[in-house]
Parts: C-alpha cells; sequence; structure tokens
C-alpha cells in the first residue's frame, strides 16, 4: 500500500502554496505518513539558465522597457537586455505555452498555452510568481493573447479548431465578449487608445470594436472587414498599430512580401512590395521594422513606408565560430553558396535604440540601431534548431587543451550540430585569465561541430508538414568522451560511430557499426592489460566492443539481448578492479559480462549473470564506487543492484507521477547521495540515494527529457530535451539541506515513496526448471508468510543492511559459472509463471521513444497505448551489425 503523494511550493519566506504555477523554485514532494510541517526540508532547486528557445513567431515574444520574454516549453524567460541576466516563469501545466503578451507597463504577463482545455494564466512578475489568474473556456489551443493599453482588458484567440475569440476583464475573471471565427487567426493587436484590436490570418482582416458595459452578460463581439480589393485572396501573418504620430493608422504583413497601410476607416491608405518572404513586424513611435526570409530586416519610415535603414545580416548557416573576431568575419565568410536564416520575429525598443531579432535557427540578436549608417551587433545566441538526444559533462584532465578550462559541457543533437558550451562555472580557476578573449558570436558556445554539410536541418520550418522519407538522419544520438580527454566518440541516428579530435576537432574515425541509431556508447580502460575499449549498442540489439589502441578494431559482437539495447556501461569491480562490462535492454534483461583473455590472447566478454524483470529497462548507471548500479524501468522502477553478485539491493516506484508515465533516464551526482531521472510526463526527478525518498521535482521543458547529467561538481544538473532546449538547475542548496534533513530523517528506505521488493531467486539454467520453480514457489510461500501486517509493511523501519541480511537469507543458492552462460531470474509478480525461455522469447514490447519512428514533436505520454514491438530492422548491407548477422545465418 503506497500512500499518494501531493505537491507543495515553498518560498524563501517559508511560507507554502498549492497555487498551479511556481517561478524558478521546484517541487517539494511530501509523503503524507510525515505529519509534523518541521520534518520537511525548506530548500529550493533553482532554474539558473535555459539555452534555448521555441518562440518561433512574433506571437510568442513580449517587451517592455528592459526585458525581452520569450518562451521555452513551458517556461517564460525574461531575459534582461541591460544586465544580460534570465530571470523565469514556469507553468506547472503540463502543456506548452504557445503565446504570450507582455503587459505595457512591464507588470503583468500572460500565456496561452496548447492541448485540450487550454488556460489563459496571467501573472503578476512584481510579486513572488507563486499564484497566476487562470482563464479557461478554450478547448482547444490558443494561438494569440494581447493585453489592452491600459492592461484592463485581455483578448484571447483559439487556434483553428477552437474558433473563438474572447474578450476578458481579466481581473475579476470575467467574459465580456466573444465571436466565432472559421478561419485561422495568426495575430492580434489593439489600437493605442484601445478602443478597437485588429485580427488577421488567412484571408482574414477584421477589426473588433468594443461595446458598452452591460450587466446582462455576455455580449456578441462586433468585427468589420477591411476593404482589400485585389489583396483579398493574401495569407496575412501579422500586424501592428501606429503610434504618436501614426496614431489611427494599422500595418498589415503578407507572407508573400507585401505591407498594407489602413487608416481608421479600415481603408488601404499605402503599401509597399518587398522581393524578399516576409514574416514578421514591430513598431514604435517612429519606426516600422519588417523581418524577411534569408535573415534580412528593413526599419521603414512609419508614415510613408519608405526605407531608413538595414540591419547587417546575421551568421551564415554552417558557420565555424571558433576564434570568430570580428562582424565582417561572421558575416562574408570564405566559402560558395552560403545562406541565411530566416528573420521570424522582432520587436524595437526605440526609447534605447536596441532591435531584438529572432532566427528560425533558433539563434537570436541585439543590435545597436543608434547610428543608422553603422548598427552595432550588441549580443548574441546561438541554440539548438531540433531535438537533443544527448549530453556529457567535461572534466578537467592533465592532458585537457587549455581552451577547455571553461567548458562545461556537450550536446547532440538532431539537428546535426555537437555545440561546446562554456556557463563561467570554472571562471575562478587561475588560467582563466590566460585564455582568448570571448567569443564575439556566443556568451556561451565555444564551438560546434557539423555532422553534415547540408545546413538545412539548422532552420526550424513549422509549415512543412512531410518530410521525405529518403532522407537520411545523421544527427547525434548519443556520446562520450575518452577517458583522456583528448576524443569524442559519438554514435549518430543512421547507425555510425564518430570519433572526433578534441584539439583539432577534425574526424579521425568513422565506422559503420550498426543498422539502425546507436543508443547507446562508452569507453572502458582495463587496469590489467591497459587496454581503451569502446562498446556500442543499437536498437538492432547488438552490443559491438573496439580495441581503441588498435585504431578501433572490432573485438567482438555480443548478441545476448533479443531486442533494442538501450544502455551500455562499463565498470570495475569493488574488490578485484577487473573490468566488467553491464548492459540492459527492451528484452526486459539486465546482463553483467566478465572481461578477460583467453589462451590465443582474445578478449572474452563472459556473461556472468543474467538479470530478468518483468518491465523494460530503459537505462542505467554506476556510481562512483563501483559498488552499485541503479536501473530506470517502464514501470516507473528504480531498480538497484550490486555489481559483484547482481543481486538487487533496492527497489522504489516512482509514486510522483501518474500511471501511464515511465522513467527513462537516470544519473547520480558525484557524491552518490543523489539520483535524478527523467520522466515521460516531461518531468524530472531527484531522489535521496540513501532513502531513496523523492526530494524534488523539476519542470518546465515543453518535450521529453531525452538526457540529463550532474556537473563535475555535483552543484548543477544538466537536463536536454525534445524542445532543443537546455536546462541548468542549480541544487547546491537542495545537496546541503537534503544532508542536513538526512541525518534528522527517517532510517534508510523508511519511506512511502519506496516498495521493498521481494527476494531475489537465483537458478540455474542446467538445472531441473521445475524443481527450482517448487522451490521458488515454497520459498515465495514462506515470504509471503513473513510479509503480513507487523512483519515488514510501509510503515515499519527497514534497513539496507537488514535487507540484504534478509535477501541472504531467503535466496536459493547455486553455483553460477560465466561459461554456463548462467542467469539471474527477478519475478516480481506472484501470478507470472512464465519461464525464463519464455520470457527470452517473449514479444518485446517498446516504448516509442526508442522506436525507429519516434518524433519527439508527437510523442506521447501513454506508453500504453505507444508500445511497439521492437524487431531489428536490417536495412543497411554495409554495417558491421549485417555482416555478423549474415556470418551468423551462414554458420548455422
Amino acid at each position: 500500500n503506497i500512500h499518494s503523494l501531493f505537491s507543495i511550493t515553498i518560498n524563501h519566506r517559508g511560507q507554502t502554496h498549492l497555487h498551479t504555477m511556481t517561478s524558478y523554485s521546484a517541487l517539494k514532494r511530501k509523503v503524507k505518513s510525515l505529519n509534523t510541517s518541521s520534518s520537511i526540508p525548506r530548500f529550493q532547486v533553482n532554474l539558473e539558465h535555459v539555452l534555448g528557445f521555441t518562440s518561433m513567431s512574433n506571437s510568442l515574444i513580449g517587451q517592455d522597457h528592459s526585458t525581452v520574454a520569450y518562451a521555452a516549453g513551458r517556461t517564460v524567460i525574461l531575459f534582461n537586455k541591460n544586465t544580460h541576466k534570465q530571470d523565469f516563469v514556469i507553468s506547472t501545466a503540463c502543456k506548452t505555452i504557445t503565446s504570450l503578451s507582455l503587459s505595457p507597463d512591464g507588470q503583468y504577463l500572460a500565456t496561452g498555452e496548447c492541448g485540450h482545455n487550454p488556460k489563459v494564466r496571467i501573472w503578476d512578475l512584481t510579486g513572488d510568481r507563486k499564484s497566476c489568474i487562470e482563464l479557461g473556456d478554450h478547448k482547444f489551443a490558443i494561438d494569440s493573447v494581447c493585453f489592452s493599453p491600459k492592461v484592463d482588458r485581455l483578448v484571447s484567440i483559439g487556434s483553428l479548431h477552437d474558433g473563438n475569440i474572447y474578450v476578458w476583464n481579466w481581473r475579476n475573471k470575467k467574459k465580456l465578449t466573444s465571436n466565432r471565427c472559421l478561419g485561422s487567426i495568426h495575430r492580434v493587436a489593439f489600437a493605442e487608445d484601445g478602443s478597437y484590436f485588429v485580427t488577421v490570418g488567412i484571408r482574414h482582416v477584421k477589426f473588433w470594436y468594443s461595446v458598452a458595459k452591460s450587466t446582462s452578460g455576455v455580449v456578441p463581439l462586433r468585427g468589420h472587414d477591411v476593404i482589400l480589393g485585389e489583396s483579398r485572396n493574401n495569407h496575412f501573418i501579422d500586424v501592428v498599430c501606429g503610434r504618436k504620430n501614426c496614431t489611427g493608422l494599422t500595418y498589415v504583413l503578407t507572407a508573400n512580401g507585401l505591407i498594407c497601410q489602413f487608416d481608421e476607416n479600415r481603408k488601404l491608405r499605402a503599401d509597399k512590395k518587398f522581393q524578399e518572404k516576409t514574416n514578421c513586424l514591430a513598431i514604435s513611435d517612429s519606426y516600422l521594422v519588417v523581418g524577411c526570409d534569408k535573415g534580412v530586416v528593413y526599419i521603414l519610415s512609419s508614415e510613408i513606408l519608405e526605407n531608413i535603414m538595414s540591419v547587417p545580416l546575421p551568421h551564415c548557416l554552417g558557420i565555424d565560430i571558433n576564434f570568430i573576431g570580428s562582424i565582417d568575419q561572421m558575416t562574408y565568410p570564405q566559402k560558395q553558396n552560403i545562406s541565411f536564416p530566416n528573420t521570424i520575429a522582432v520587436c524595437l525598443d526605440e526609447n534605447k535604440s536596441l532591435l531584438t531579432c529572432f532566427y528560425n535557427d533558433h539563434s537570436f540578436y541585439i543590435w545597436n540601431i543608434r547610428n543608422g549608417r553603422e548598427i552595432e551587433k550588441r549580443d548574441c545566441y546561438m541554440y539548438h534548431s531540433a531535438c537533443i538526444w544527448g549530453i556529457e559533462t567535461y572534466s578537467i584532465r592533465s592532458t585537457s587543451p587549455a581552451t577547455f578550462n571553461r567548458l562545461s559541457f556537450i550536446t547532440c543533437s538532431a539537428d546535426n550540430t555537437v555545440r561546446f558550451w562554456s556557463l563561467g562555472h570554472n571562471e575562478t580557476r587561475s588560467t582563466f585569465a590566460s585564455l582568448p578573449v570571448e567569443n564575439v558570436l556566443n556568451r556561451h558556445l565555444m564551438k560546434i561541430i557539423y555532422l553534415d554539410e547540408d545546413y538545412s536541418k539548422l532552420c526550424d520550418n513549422p509549415t512543412t508538414q512531410e518530410k521525405p522519407e529518403s532522407t537520411t538522419k545523421l544527427g547525434g544520438r548519443c556520446m562520450k568522451m575518452a577517458p583522456d580527454g583528448l576524443s569524442l566518440t559519438i554514435g549518430d541516428l543512421n547507425g555510425n560511430i564518430r570519433i572526433f579530435d578534441m584539439k583539432t576537432f577534425k574526424q579521425i574515425a568513422f565506422i559503420v557499426a550498426h543498422d539502425n541509431e546507436v543508443l547507446s556508447i562508452d569507453y572502458g580502460q582495463s587496469t590489467d592489460t591497459n587496454v581503451i575499449f569502446l562498446a556500442s549498442s543499437s536498437r538492432d540489439r547488438f552490443v559491438h566492443i573496439f580495441d581503441v589502441s588498435k585504431d578501433y578494431q572490432l573485438v567482438t559482437t555480443l548478441d545476448d539481448h533479443s531486442g533494442a539495447v538501450t544502455a551500455i556501461r562499463f565498470t570495475d569491480l569493488p574488490i578485484t578492479s577487473d573490468l566488467q562490462l553491464i548492459s540492459c535492454g527492451a528484452d526486459k534483461s539486465l546482463i553483467f559480462r566478465s572481461i578477460s583473455k583467453n589462451e590465443n590472447g582474445k578478449y572474452q566478454f563472459l556473461r556472468s549473470h543474467h538479470v530478468f524483470e518483468n518491465q523494460t529497462f530503459y537505462d542505467l548507471t554506476v556510481d562512483r564506487s563501483h559498488e552499485l548500479v541503479h536501473t530506470v524501468c517502464q514501470d516507473r522502477m528504480i531498480r538497484t543492484y550490486y555489481t559483484k553478485d547482481a543481486k538487487r539491493a533496492r527497489a522504489c516506484r516512482d509514486t510522483t507521477s501518474d500511471s501511464t508515465s515511465y522513467l527513462i533516464k537516470i544519473d547520480i551526482n558525484p557524491s552518490g547521495k543523489c539520483l535524478a531521472t527523467s520522466c515521460s510526463n516531461r518531468c524530472v526527478y531527484l531522489w535521496d540515494a540513501t532513502t531513496a525518498e523523492c526530494i524534488a521535482s523539476l519542470y518546465g521543458h515543453g518535450e521529453i527529457v531525452t538526457d540529463l547529467k550532474f556537473s563535475d561538481d555535483g552543484h548543477h544538473l544538466y537536463t536536454v530535451a525534445g524542445d532543443s532546449c537546455i536546462f541548468v538547475w542549480n541544487i547546491r542548496e537542495l545537496l546541503v539541506a537534503s544532508s542536513s534533513y538526512r541525518s534528522i530523517s527517517a532510517p534508510p528506505l523508511k519511506t512511502n515513496d519506496c516498495i521493498v521488493i521481494e527476494r531475489i531467486e537465483t537458478i540455474s539454467q542446467t538445472s531441473n526448471l521445475t524443481e527450482a520453480r517448487q522451490q521458488q514457489t515454497n520459498s515465495q510461500q514462506s515470504f509471503r508468510k513473513s510479509s503480513q501486517p507487523g512483519s515488514i509493511s510501509n510503515e515499519s523501519e527497514f534497513s539496507d543492511s537488514q535487507l540484504r541480511s534478509f535477501l541472504d537469507k531467503e535466496v536459493i543458492d547455486k553455483t553460477i559459472s560465466p561459461q554456463h552462460n548462467d542467469s539471474v531470474f527477478i519475478e516480481e509478480d506472484d501470478d507470472d509463471e512464465e519461464t525464463a525461455d519464455n520470457i527470452v522469447n517473449s514479444t518485446v514490447e517498446m516504448n516509442s521513444f526508442f522506436n525507429e519512428n519516434y518524433n519527439h514533436e508527437y510523442s506521447t505520454i501513454n506508453a500504453a497505448d505507444a508500445s511497439e514491438t521492437s524487431k531489428p530492422l536490417f536495412q543497411r548491407q554495409d554495417s558491421i551489425s549485417s555482416r555478423f548477422s549474415s556470418l551468423s545465418i551462414q554458420m548455422t
């Protein structure tokens, strides 16, 4: 019996709130059995930095006098243009933000979201941001929200499937007027006096006028079409209303490069045609800014639509940002057929002469336009533009290049790039002063490695609905740094392995290894033979071992798994320091292999232990002591095993998430006291590794968190997701507070988050399975008798040492010989009567996260609906896996 949990938000004053929104604080999970409030640790996990954004139009951009607001999944970043600092507003709703609006005075933020029954949420940015006002009447996604100039009203516009336009008195949560619209509406803008607002869309430009206040309830919203004439069939994508001298004028932009100026009578006053395709508008008292394709941005006179100045082009696609020292090098590289990203959103601050431009390769610039003849770049930020699959932290070694003393972590993405990031966590080192000056292109990005010369995937094209099936997927899927830190190995989505020299960033090896995407890679160094191995696993169910010292020569191929091999790790045994290889997969098995050398001098990877479970293993990690291996499974269980004998040390279930979600990734901090897991519900959970208690939950990503890593000093947690964003969490306070809390809390494993699993059965494959099954049944009956209330329960004290002692008494001991490939069989459910052979040969159900056709944009958190049968699909004929499979068939 597991007690349910509930979440509370804890602020710096120690006050608790039960609202649906938090700022950059995480939620602390409270167990119901802890009745006293004094037993709840009061600490926070702060979101320190976000690298990336999901704002792809002006509907997701806002600005006041000092702040630019943009979205990153479920998070709104408030970027201060003066201090270059980020602040955050995080929605607890599991729905991605699709629109936002900053009030003209900068005090309030409104957001719209996707999904069924979405809410309009309004936060007071001057408060503690622990609560928000919710307005809910839309049925489907909210495409646009906008405050009135006096901030007394708010307009929300639903998507095409919703079709509703609402005007709210948001302070009183009252709907004033509403109307239906059959077409798709892209943008909305208020007139300066607030007397009307204008909406634009496909063949749609309409003025909506305010009505007199009525006490009878919601009244219909009156709308009037403009006189478009020959332009009526255009696709209108953006709209702004004039200010000061241009009050009463409205500017409408079409997708084919036409800008129209209408007067207050809705008549066309002037127009202007551009050569480039246009995407966005921004206006100030004197200027009108037009963002176009290929990085072009025009600044016009808002009165007569004449060009005043042109903004310089941004970086070109595929640029090498290493040691860029000037704008000229950035804009005009020495190569042919260069292309530039499209400008998708703009906002203008005329008082400070700052223009912010967002581009569809997920970069944004802040330009200083004070001197119209020489516009200068003030800031530049370049981020991933597609799903980020892997992250690798960097530890400073004696052999590390000097330029990497500032390196924090490395990421690989489906946009065909590998990026090196520096966040300044190590700037206190004495060597920092001798390093080169900051990169002129980016404050945090140090280097980009391009895996393909086709740069089309660098740009996000939301209008493209269909993708050619023949497109080769080359993006990075996983990666690992070599033990000496001099090379980086990347496994891509096409089954290839690439090795890069970390000094020159050149590719030094290329291995056509697998038939499907590489899911995991790892390095292992044998202390006895001083040999370094590289292991790779794939969805094609094979594990390949390479000898690094012999130019990555293939040592052996392991085919023990019958499904996708989701994770592999090398580790040293605690006592003997012998090298061991551990792998887990979709076939519900965890395999331990010992590494030895035979008489012929060849290396053998002999299976020493084979653990079966009733659920798919998705990931594993080994602690620094090399004594424990922690795994995450499809049933939301965190199972921990001893590396020396593969016996289970403990298991706990994630009761913080719903029954349809599953755990995907796991990592352990350097101290071994804290575990981090990512869940399919887009959340990240932190666990006390000693008590197995969930100590914090982190949320903010808009898609599944595909990978996570602790920093080398353990003070930060890095998470990456399918929304192309990187979140940096500061967990220093949490670790200190949780350690203090652990010393006064209940004994280890006394928690309602933890489920003490039965005992571990060891069955020899050479023994009689029927006899072993009978022994199992008798032992289980004995265990169930001892597990009655009063013996072992969730309320009893059951420490780790007591658990091991209990398991040692209950386990059926049998000799395990690696030569016989014996296995360890773990049975959880009393009703499960499958044999070991049946489990191996049974249909392996896989989650869509490890499916070949996985698309993070259409991923689902329902594991039951997303499960598919995992079968190796041999499409490539030149890979190591294909040759091994063909050879195996010939031998049989």
